[in-house]
């Protein structure tokens, strides 16, 4: 059979892509001047809100295919003016070449072969590909989610939000009224913000004002109509309240205040309501300045294509919000919204176990944010949504209204928050009004409201409904809140989509005398309301498994649990200790019992913003995908996702959610379990963007692996725990067994710090002890080894830094009893509990002398203190690293923390089960090495120190092969692994380097340090 033209493939292409999206016209081998100065595209695509993209399109030419889309970049389309920022190559499957008429058509929807890379321009007039190497493969239904995404390049977003961020900050200038002023104040009251002197809160009214405009104008181009019914009209553009109509001509105040309150009559009270309140009062030469400057910028936005929902408003506003600091409403990422709503809303099943097409199902689901904050996580699952229901052939557009009625639930305390993502999710349609409230501003502070945390409740108090109608926008009636509230019952969504707050009640903001429990110090809320809300959250959370040690955001884990139902889906931020904390473990042991298909995403990144799906977040974090089940579950399991690097654009982050996807429903993940190995990768076309792993779930243990680079690694780790260690780079190599056990299987913890030292919160004797740092005496009579000093830790042996000193008290027989108690923990072996990887040398440090463990070195007793030498070998060596850094909380880059109750926990060897002259070979290795300086963690691949004692230890105590240890044997290829782990280094620049030099005739080892160019 003839091979069809390519034409013919181009056409039919074009006809089967302008089927599936409503809002795009698709030009297929159109003639005629499509291009200034001559050309013509394969296929030109141009939707309403973005810009055109081209595809080239080739049969097999792969070559051929790029070229030609890498000369498309730049044209200008002659009928719009606008130029071509991105363009796809593409090369059909071999299927097509001989098809024609509806067949083809039929054979291009049904393909799921077609090869194609997307060119974006860039400011240098040089182009990025995506992705960089190879192709993505996927059906046409997949190539349309991926123009649709290319109709939006990230160059001219860039643009538009500084030009966004720089006129709010020139209409703030503007405002005359500065701070303390009659109407400073008065902005800040509407937006529930206090006045504040660096101008943040004048700069956020400026924002609301400036959407406001924005969304007015989409209203007006979508044909919105006011009015009582037998008068409607269309809403008036803005230009037309400028007396002369002319930008910088003095606007009608009142007419444009009046054109707000008729859209207020059908809805968006949201976006209108506060912008309407704040210019009410002002002086018209006042409301004049500021509209006349934010209408610039507006106009601005609006050629650039915002006024179709688009999240620049939202970047902008984390900028500016005030009271972060104790709030923590952090910015979700685009891409990472992106991401974590393409796992929670596959392409292949539709929530309520719908099909796509299905509208019906569709209209019944709801989505709820219960910390929506600028609206960014809600609004990309709802656009996800409605992008699949329209590739699968239905319409977005009479989905809306019901949507924005019944199906999505934004919920925040702050209005601002609550009005950017009303302007995000009714900008995906202006033009389709709709009844009812699906976004509520929460009371917070007052009569010691807790926000969203109050539908922890299993039914709603009256009070708690008046509140909210009292603090949303522009007042609303509590028929309405009731309304709303209504919806947001116990086991009635299908997703519930989140990035709460992280603050814990007990953090270090804890010292600020108006400060006590800064979860709740928000708002300026006083000493007694934070009392009173922490109270208000325990009540409600009792016999739950959140609490205020894990911090806010395990609370609004337990919201989400009470909401989702049974067969929904929870997709939550969270910081990274939700999954290897202590004080998680309950809420894990909770995902274990009730989620299946759960999935864990998380970065291998050296620097903590690196590794946080959040803006400004400064800690590791990740994401938390799983499905409520209606039983308990006997066993669990969850999928961990490991990426390389944060996806940069919501289309990269699409695409790794697709990634992810395919690996976890193909059925092949490599387990834990299994033999060390890569895992299964996480690829996009020819990039590698990390892999996914199939792990056990237990309990409240940790759940490894999380940001680890090396896939082997953990599970190398995984089975040393239980006693195994495989030789690496021998794939026929038999295990090797070594005995490991839990540390409270051969030694007792001893006290935490705070028995030690500290008074109680209510000024109330705890520790009998006063800490004297430095110590006092050259012979204290009880020594402690309380804090890390990295340069005086590099030998195995450590002096002690601090003494106590008991307390004087008028129950002194009292105080003497518990410090008689805590001087008989004293010991050798000190366990430490905060090990930074790329500073310290040691994890376990023994002292000349029995020594009372401190915070940073809390002790381990053994019975016999014989096994004390071959304890800190063990925990000193690579593997006893390894294990450390496998069970530790690794949130903060560079460090592995764990608890003084944690520490009986860590595997480590069983040095019960040593013979005497095992012991005894281990107490010669550690007195050869006592002496021996070793590097820190993050230079184990090329310490000596750490090479001989790896030696000692596995082949003179355990009597394991010497290969091991030989040069690329496995101890070679595990310090170089381990020193190659972002979380190890930390992306630390400099190393220590050991030098010898004679002062005063002696022989002394100084420490420097040399910067390294090879990381």
């Amino acid at each position: 059979m003839p091979s069809t033209h390519e034409q013919t493939v181009n056409v039919a292409l074009g006809e089967v892509l302008g089927s599936l999206r409503k809002s795009w016209q698709v030009d297929a081998e159109k003639t005629g001047g499509v291009l200034q100065g001559g050309g013509r595209p394969d296929i030109l695509i141009e939707e309403a809100s973005g810009w055109p993209v081209v595809v080239e399109a080739e049969l097999s030419d792969h070559a051929g295919a790029e070229k030609d889309a890498i000369v498309r970049l730049g044209r200008i389309v002659a009928a719009t003016g606008r130029s071509i920022e991105t363009a796809v190559a593409l090369v059909y499957p071999s299927a097509l070449h001989s098809l024609d008429g509806q067949v083809l058509r039929t054979a291009i929807g049904d393909a799921g072969d077609f090869e194609y890379a997307l060119y974006t321009r860039r400011p240098n007039q040089d182009h990025e590909r995506l992705p960089a190497t190879g192709w993505l493969r996927g059906t046409a239904r997949d190539l349309a989610m991926l123009l649709h995404r290319a109709a939006i390049p990230a160059q001219r977003v860039e643009e538009l939000a500084k030009a966004l961020e720089g006129g709010v900050e020139q209409a703030a200038n503007a405002f005359p009224h500065t701070y303390g002023g009659e109407h400073g104040s008065h902005l800040a009251k509407v937006l529930g913000q206090a006045d504040d002197k660096e101008g943040q809160t004048r700069r956020i009214a400026m924002t609301v004002i400036l959407n406001a405009l924005v969304f007015h104008e989409a209203l007006a181009e979508a044909g919105f109509e006011v009015g009582p019914e037998d008068e409607r009209r269309v809403v008036r553009a803005v230009r037309t309240f400028l007396q002369n109509g002319n930008a910088g001509d003095p606007f009608e105040i009142s007419e444009v205040l009046d054109e707000w309150e008729a859209i207020l009559e059908r809805n968006y009270w949201p976006i209108f309501a506060s912008a309407r309140e704040m210019l009410l009062p002002m002086p018209e030469q006042t409301a004049d300045a500021v509209l006349r400057t934010l209408w610039l910028t507006a106009a601005r936005l609006i050629r650039g294509g915002v006024t179709r929902s688009h999240d620049l408003t939202g970047v902008v506003f984390q900028k500016l919000i005030a009271d972060r600091k104790f709030l923590a409403t952090y910015y979700t990422q685009p891409a990472a919204a992106a991401l974590l709503a393409g796992l929670a809303l596959p392409p292949d099943r539709a929530p309520g176990g719908a099909d796509w097409s299905d509208a019906e199902t569709l209209q019944a689901v709801q989505i709820g944010d219960f910390a929506c904050g600028t609206g960014t996580l809600l609004s990309a699952a709802y656009q996800h949504l409605s992008l699949l229901h329209e590739v699968h052939g239905g319409d977005p557009k009479a989905l809306h209204a019901p949507m924005m009625k019944h199906g999505l639930v934004g919920l925040d305390v702050l209005n601002i928050a609550v009005h950017l993502t009303a302007a995000m999710l009714a900008g995906s349609h202006p033009d389709t009004p709709f009844d009812g409230e699906c976004l509520l501003t929460m009371a917070y502070g007052n009569k010691a409201a807790i926000g969203s945390l109050e539908l922890l409740a299993e039914s709603v108090q009256e009070e708690m409904i008046s509140e909210a109608a009292a603090v949303t926008a522009g007042g609303r009636k509590p028929e309405d809140v009731r309304d709303l509230v209504t919806r947001v019952q116990h086991c009635k969504f299908d997703l519930v989509i989140m990035n709460p707050p992280f603050t814990r009640p007990t953090n270090h903001e804890a010292s600020h005398a108006n400060v006590p429990i800064p979860a709740y110090a928000a708002f300026d809320t006083t000493t007694a309301e934070q009392r009173k809300m922490a109270q208000r959250v325990r009540g409600l959370t009792k016999g739950a498994p959140s609490n205020d040690n894990a911090g806010l955001a395990s609370h609004f884990v337990e919201l989400a649990h009470r909401k989702a139902r049974p067969g929904g889906v929870v997709a939550m931020v969270l910081p990274l200790s939700a999954v290897s904390g202590g004080s998680w473990g309950a809420v894990r042991e909770q995902w274990c019992a009730r989620y299946i298909n759960t999935i864990v995403v998380t970065i291998a990144a050296a620097g903590n913003d690196e590794a946080s799906f959040s803006a400004d977040t400064g800690m590791a974090e990740c994401l938390l995908i799983a499905q409520k089940n209606g039983a308990i579950n006997s066993r669990s399991r969850a999928f961990f996702a490991v990426l390389n690097r944060q996806p940069s654009s919501a289309l990269q982050g699409e695409l790794v959610a697709s990634a992810i996807r395919r690996a976890v429903d193909g059925g092949q993940v490599q387990h834990l379990e299994d033999r060390p190995g890569a895992g299964t990768p996480i690829e996009v076309g020819g990039e590698y963007y990390g892999y996914v792993l199939d792990c056990p779930i237990e309990g409240k243990a940790d759940w490894p692996p999380v940001g680890i680079a090396d896939a082997s690694l953990a599970q190398t780790a995984h089975h040393l725990a239980l006693g195994q260690l495989f030789p690496l780079g021998a794939p026929n190599a038999s295990a090797l067994t070594v005995s490991i056990v839990p540390i409270d299987k051969i030694a007792k913890r001893g006290p935490v710090h705070r028995d030690i030292c500290s008074d109680n919160y209510d000024g109330t004797l705890r520790g009998p002890f006063e800490l004297i740092k430095p110590a006092h005496h050259p012979v204290p009579t009880y020594p402690m080894l309380w804090a890390h000093d990295a340069k005086m830790e590099r030998r195995l042996i450590v002096d002690s830094d601090s003494e106590g000193q008991v307390k004087k008290s008028t129950d002194q027989s009292g105080v003497n009893n518990k410090a008689a108690q805590i001087a008989a923990t004293a010991t050798r072996a000190h366990y430490s509990t905060d090990v930074r990887f790329n500073s310290q040398s040691l994890i376990v440090a023994m002292t000349e002398r029995k020594c009372i463990g401190g915070r940073a070195w809390p002790s381990v007793i053994f019975e016999n203190p014989a096994q004390e030498y071959a304890f800190a070998l063990w925990c000193n060596s690579t593997l006893g690293l390894l294990l450390h850094w496998w069970t530790s909380n690794k949130t903060q880059s560079g460090r592995g923390t764990t608890t003084v109750t944690e520490i009986p926990h860590i595997p480590a060897l069983d040095v019960r089960a040593l013979s005497a002259d095992q012991h005894l070979a281990a107490r010669a290795a550690f007195h050869a090495l006592q002496d021996r300086r070793f590097l820190p963690f993050d230079q184990i691949d090329e310490d000596p120190a750490r090479a001989e004692l790896d030696r000692r230890l596995l082949v003179d105590v355990l009597g394991l092969p010497e290969s091991l240890c030989k040069a690329g044997g496995t101890m070679d290829l595990l310090r170089r692994k381990l020193a190659a782990e972002p979380q190890v280094h930390g992306g630390k620049r400099t190393r220590v380097v050991f030098h010898e030099e004679t002062i005063d005739g002696r022989v002394e080892y100084l420490e420097r340090s040399e910067r390294r160019d090879d990381r």
